[in-house]
């Protein structure tokens, strides 16, 4: 679920115009807050019927400080049609988490809840292979930019490759983004 920012004038901004900015004031943490309500709202009779269907919110490293985001969504979707296990988190790189122990502790709070967790593009942000070795998650999102270069750079398979082998050894599901074609 990706937030858009709908101006007066009825242009629509893309996250990365105004994320970084929420990021770093705060504000992010309300503004996740608020898109899982709607997507609550809006989508609860939809996932009664796809029980298998999983609804993914990128966190900032923010939410990682302490556990608020647990609290969050357990009060949001509490009650609600959508199943917490229906709800993977993901663990985006555009900033590095300040402590991996707090990381590690709220990230075993949202799997106790049954919640999956996910690092969001592998191999494009801060210490990829650190957080899969030491914040336990459940998925890995091979970064788009490895999936276009398949086929056209000399070293795209092998490194596409060795984090579906790495992955896979760990017991982690892949996810790869932005797959267009059949060689990808």
């Amino acid at each position: 679920v990706l937030m858009r920012w709908r101006k007066p004038d009825g242009t629509i901004l893309s996250p990365s115009a105004f994320i970084p900015l929420a990021e770093s004031s705060g504000l992010v943490l309300e503004m996740t807050r608020a898109i899982m309500r709607s997507v609550r709202d809006e989508l609860g009779d939809a996932v009664v019927e796809r029980p298998f269907l999983h609804i993914g919110f990128n966190l900032a490293a923010r939410h990682f400080m302490d556990e608020q985001i647990v609290t969050d969504v357990r009060e949001i979707f509490e009650g609600s049609q959508v199943r917490l296990t229906q709800i993977v988190l993901e663990v985006t790189e555009r900033q590095s988490l300040d402590s991996l122990t707090s990381a590690r502790r709220v990230i075993a709070a949202l799997q106790g809840l049954g919640i999956k967790v996910a690092i969001d593009d592998i191999g494009a942000g801060h210490s990829s292979l650190s957080y899969m070795l030491k914040l336990g998650v459940d998925i890995i999102k091979i970064d788009k930019m490895f999936i276009d270069a398949l086929g056209h750079e000399n070293n795209s398979t092998t490194i596409v490759e060795t984090l579906v082998d790495l992955a896979r050894n760990m017991r982690m599901d892949i996810i790869a983004e932005g797959v267009e074609n059949f060689e990808q």
